[in-house]
């Protein structure tokens, strides 16, 4: 149970140390048991234990069948017998669904519980006139009923209101209590057979029934290891559809870490990347409690820590303990972690990344989940390969080769995009720059065009460092660049081109003469031009945006000198 406040872990210490001796007294006290052996209450003790660490799962829930032990020992020996046998499992049964030093206070809420319900089902039970000397096959039937309904009864209310007390949501009835109620009740004929077998022939009575009930337990375990084991991979398949199916790098990122999620307890995932030149992982995915973190942790060298060392070993390491991992750490890692499950990723046998999922509970991954996992990660560097192509490959539709900034066509489709929301009122205004070097031809042909290339390259970076993020930049074709502003009014798109026209004036520009012989480094100076339009102020067209700024730029600008920004009307 989580959010349990120090108080409420107190206070059930408390309870337990008033409530456990009183029990015991009481329960003795009522119904004290009589052995002719020791041998037999031995066997029925030894037996409970023993099953009590062969739980089996059904759809996840897990489901421990001890009341049948429970119910013949009380028949047989009373009320203080089976108090005994409960306090005793009790213990085995907490460590098994993962009772650590942080939640031992579930074992004061537990055995104060099971104390509490055994003494009210044992009362009832002589209170309704039942005797655990009944000769009576009905009565004895009708009497483990009751006394079988009243523990499941008053188990279930009582965990109901005590997760109230601690706002832990749980449901008054969901697929679990259905599952218990009726693993509980099928349980009820196989004790009574154990207790009439038990008075016929005694201690032989749990070899021929709580052997065959423990191999049943074992094959059901096995059977439903199987099953978890198909349905996990059912999901691995899904999954690597849906990855295969994202076109964008973070998204196939957030979808595998949703996804592992889902297929197993996950507090902590951490996707690290393979840079083989530096030997070091550095964190391309980090999440944790819920929510994706950022991802400014110091890298991993290689063979440091447990990810540094699936790397070097290229095999996963699974630990359900924290003791068993504790010492291999180095760097990073959140001090409530206890299950950890490290792979690598692997493509075309290559190690790429590796992955790194934690849970705060002790043994939360199951070794069939390894492969699983493993499987998951194959899918998982094919997605992201192919996504970082798709990414490429749109980059170098996008984008000039020149000059890395947005070629002609995606700044038309952005500037039709653009307007769409200027029309729908999402946006006020759209302002648009044209940029065009004056005298460009001159330089290529005094210089050649490869020097006039590194001009090129060298404005498209002022202008990127002068745009930055307020605006779309691409190169319009030839000495032309184009910028389009949104929610950016004419007088503030006139400053920004008028700062943009007097850096290029005030910058002398490297690059080589490349028609000369000895292609010696030369230093040229050049202007440019401005044009500059906005809608819905001059226009509401894109295209008559695009013609005022042309206009704007040749009338307004080249013909009156160039060097000059110009607006267009």
């Amino acid at each position: 149970m989580e959010g349990v406040s120090s108080k409420i872990k107190w206070a059930l210490w408390l309870i337990w140390s008033g409530v456990f001796p009183a029990g015991l007294y009481y329960s003795y006290q009522f119904d004290p048991p009589s052995f002719d052996s020791w041998g037999l209450p031995l066997c029925l003790i030894a037996l409970a234990v023993l099953f009590s660490f062969f739980p089996f799962t059904v759809d996840n829930t897990t489901i421990f069948i001890i009341h049948w032990i429970n119910l013949a020992a009380f028949l047989t020996y009373g009320l203080f017998f089976e108090v005994i046998i409960m306090q005793m499992v009790l213990i085995p049964l907490l460590f098994r669904s993962g009772m650590n030093l942080k939640t031992i206070y579930r074992y004061a809420l537990n055995s104060s519980m099971m104390l509490v319900i055994s003494i009210i089902a044992g009362a009832t039970y002589y209170f309704f006139g039942f005797s655990v000397t009944e000769d009576s096959l009905w009565k004895i039937t009708a009497g483990a009923a009751l006394y079988i309904m009243i523990h499941i009864i008053f188990n279930h209310f009582y965990l109901y209101f005590f997760s109230r007390i601690v706002k832990n949501g749980f449901p008054f009835f969901s697929r679990d209590t259905l599952f218990d109620y009726l693993a509980t009740l099928l349980s009820m004929p196989y004790g009574l057979a154990f207790y009439f077998l038990l008075d016929q022939i005694g201690i032989a009575a749990a070899f021929y029934l709580g052997l065959p009930f423990l191999a049943v337990a074992i094959v059901l375990r096995l059977y439903n290891n199987s099953e978890q084991v198909n349905e996990d991979l059912g999901k691995a398949g899904r999954i690597g559809h849906q990855l295969a199916a994202q076109l964008e790098v973070n998204e196939v990122l957030d979808l595998f870490v949703e996804k592992l999620t889902e297929l197993m307890p996950v507090d902590y995932a951490y996707i690290l990347d393979v840079e083989q030149e530096d030997q070091k992982l550095t964190l391309l995915r980090r999440f944790e409690n819920d929510k994706i973190e950022s991802t400014n942790l110091a890298p991993v060298l290689k063979g440091e820590g447990i990810s540094g060392q699936v790397w070097v070993s290229g095999e996963p390491v699974l630990h359900n303990k924290k003791i068993e991992w504790n010492e291999k750490v180095e760097g990073y890692m959140p001090r409530d972690i206890e299950s950890i499950l490290s792979l690598p990723i692997k493509r075309n046998s290559k190690i790429v990344a590796v992955l790194l999922v934690a849970s705060k509970r002790k043994n939360a991954y199951r070794p069939h989940l390894v492969p699983i996992v493993d499987l998951l990660c194959s899918y998982f560097a094919v997605a992201i390969q192919n996504a970082r192509n798709h990414q490429t490959t749109l980059t170098k539709s996008e984008r000039c080769a020149l000059t890395g900034l947005y070629n002609y066509r995606y700044f038309d489709e952005r500037l039709g995009l653009e307007f769409e929301k200027l029309e729908k009122g999402n946006l006020k205004e759209l302002s648009l720059l044209l940029v065009d070097i004056d005298h460009f031809k001159k330089i290529n042909d005094t210089y050649g065009h490869q020097s006039g290339n590194d001009l090129l390259r060298s404005l498209a970076s002022i202008l990127h460092e002068r745009i930055g993020d307020k605006g779309i930049l691409a190169r319009y074709g030839g000495e032309e660049f184009v910028v389009l502003l949104c929610d950016t009014p004419k007088n503030e798109a006139l400053i920004l081109a008028e700062n943009i026209r007097s850096t290029v004036e005030q910058t002398t520009f490297k690059t080589y003469h490349d028609l000369s012989d000895k292609r010696e480094a030369i230093h040229v100076e050049m202007t440019v031009s401005i044009g500059v339009s906005t809608s819905p102020e001059d226009t509401d067209d894109a295209q008559n945006l695009m013609r005022n700024a042309d206009r704007a730029l040749y009338i307004g600008a080249k013909r009156a000198g160039r060097n000059r920004v110009a607006a267009g009307v």
